[in-house]
Parts: C-alpha cells; sequence; structure tokens
C-alpha cells in the first residue's frame, strides 16, 4: 500500500444507523488518528429532500451532543448515506474542505470528491471507488487479538438478518443439511437487530440442540466478535451483506444461506465475492481473505 502521513483531522457526520457509521469509522481511522464523530439529525421538510440543500439547511441540523466548530476545519469530512451526504456537502462549501462520501447519495457524483460504493450497486465515474462488499474494520490481526476459551475447529457460528418469513419457515431443512454436512461440529447462533423478534420462538426450537443462541441484548453479551474469531466455519444469511463482507475478511470458511430468498442487488453482491464463498457441497474449502479496506485506502490515498 502507497505510504502516507496521517491526515491532521476528520469529520464524520452520523445519523447513528450502526452500519453506516461502521463504515465511516472504519476508513476515518486507517486515514488519520484525529477523527471527530458528530451525531446528528435533520429536521422536516429538509430531510425529505435530502441529499439536496433547502435554503436554512444548517439552522436545522440537530446536533445530538457536540456541535462541530468551524473555526478549525477538518482534513476531510466523511459521511454514509443520503442523509449525511447533505450534511456532509453543507460543510464542504462552508469549510473548503474535501468530502468523501460512503454509499451512494442518489445524487450527482460529481458534488463530491469521492464516493465508495458497493460493486453491486452498479456505479462508476471517475470519482468512484467500487468494493466487495462494505467498508469494516475486521482482519485477522484484529481477531487474533480475541482470546477463545476453547479451540476454534469443530466450532461453526451461524449470522442472521432477515432474508423473509420463507427462510425462516425452512429452518429445520436448514438444520439438518448443517448437521450432515458438519456432523461433529458444535453450533452457536447470532442474530442482528434485523432478525424478526417474531421469530425467536422458531429460531431457538429449530436449533435447540445449538451451544448458544443469541438474538437480543436479553440473551447477555453479543457473542458476535467472539464467534468471529473463534470459529471454524461462519455461517451467514445471504441478506446480511455487512455480515457477509466482515466474514469474508476472516480466514475462515464462509457459506451464505438464504441466497433463494434475497433481492437482485443482493445475487449480485454474491456474485462479486463468490470466490471467497463455499457451498454445503464443496470439498475445497476457499480460506483466502477478502482484503477490502487495504484496496480501498490504497485508492484514497492515490485519489486525494
Amino acid at each position: 500500500m502507497i505510504s502516507m502521513k496521517k491526515l491532521k483531522c476528520i469529520w464524520i457526520f452520523s445519523d447513528s444507523i450502526k452500519g453506516h457509521e461502521v463504515q465511516s469509522q472504519a476508513l476515518a481511522n486507517r486515514l488519520s488518528n484525529n477523527v471527530k464523530l458528530f451525531h446528528c439529525a435533520i429536521r422536516q421538510p429538509w430531510l425529505s429532500f435530502t441529499p439536496r440543500i433547502l435554503p436554512r439547511f444548517g439552522r436545522n441540523i440537530i446536533w445530538k451532543n457536540d456541535k462541530p466548530s468551524i473555526s478549525m476545519p477538518p482534513s476531510i469530512i466523511i459521511t454514509c448515506g443520503r442523509r449525511m451526504a447533505a450534511i456532509g456537502k453543507y460543510y464542504k462549501r462552508q469549510l473548503k474542505t474535501k468530502h468523501i462520501q460512503i454509499l451512494n447519495p442518489g445524487d450527482n457524483l460529481n458534488k463530491y470528491d469521492l464516493v465508495i460504493c458497493p460493486e453491486h450497486d452498479g456505479i462508476s465515474g471517475n470519482n468512484v471507488i467500487t468494493t466487495k462488499g462494505s467498508l469494516h474494520t475486521i482482519s485477522i490481526t484484529s481477531l487474533a487479538k480475541i482470546k477463545c476459551s476453547a479451540p476454534t475447529n469443530k466450532n461453526i457460528a451461524i449470522f442472521m438478518g432477515n432474508p423473509g418469513t420463507k427462510f425462516f419457515n425452512n429452518l429445520d431443512k436448514l438444520v439438518i443439511k448443517i448437521k450432515n454436512t458438519y456432523p461433529n461440529h458444535i453450533i452457536s447462533i447470532c442474530g442482528s437487530r434485523r432478525t424478526p423478534k417474531n421469530q425467536a420462538k422458531n429460531i431457538r426450537q429449530s436449533f435447540k440442540s445449538a451451544n448458544l443462541v443469541w438474538l437480543t441484548e436479553q440473551d447477555g453479551e453479543n457473542p458476535y466478535l467472539k464467534l468471529l474469531a473463534c470459529s471454524e466455519v461462519i455461517i451467514v444469511t445471504a441478506d446480511s451483506v455487512n455480515m457477509l463482507s466482515e466474514a469474508c475478511a476472516t480466514d475462515k470458511t464462509v457459506v451464505a444461506i438464504g441466497q433463494d430468498y434475497v433481492s437482485k442487488k443482493h445475487t449480485r453482491f454474491l456474485s462479486s465475492v463468490e470466490n471467497r464463498l463455499t457451498d454445503f457441497s464443496q470439498q475445497t474449502e476457499k480460506t483466502q481473505p477478502l482484503k477490502v479496506m487495504t484496496d480501498v485506502v490504497t485508492q484514497v490515498i492515490e485519489k486525494i
């Protein structure tokens, strides 16, 4: 990767959507040791028109904590998602600084210095960097710092999003397939914010022999990172682009399930990482990590 001096300061604007915030922080922390995170919201009707900026836009930003000081402008502003794209654009105009937008802003891309989008979105341009999935902080190095209480071999982590009702109606068939493929493995289930609460009983019943089922904070501490680090096989629902992206950054066997129940956009994502995914029927496991962040940071340094 191209060597660089760390940037003096980066601002992140976040509307507290965790998936967006993680991506912004993952990039910012690779570029600077001084990252300031500002949580904010936008009043109506200004919110409905984002990423367009209506008159008096700046007066109608609601700051959750600190408000940025325009007397100390950053080297770069980073935003993720359409709503925060508008705030990034507003401060770019005020401060004459550079603005990196993560995910398609639904706007004229030339209004941004850089736009970082998943490859499966099908967006291109001179200022566009495409990625295989989402940005994140997961790597073999980061996971090596997590202590495992037992050997990783023979452990399976199943991460669930929400592929839809039809998927959950066929969990018993999935259990049989997993047990036939990995008969001697210990299974752990980890849900996400998107996992339907009304499917909790069904999941627990289907995986009643699982070592662990975590679906909400009532089940204790979220085991997600530990399962990423301490499992030999990682199985992820195909609708979960963020979790699949993070799983593919490990050196573990990764299987995507529920592929028949996802959108065409998700299918394009799965095709973009198919060289990293292993199918239940495959004898040869693919465990070469995807190094998305390294590639993205290299391109950002080249372009800015």
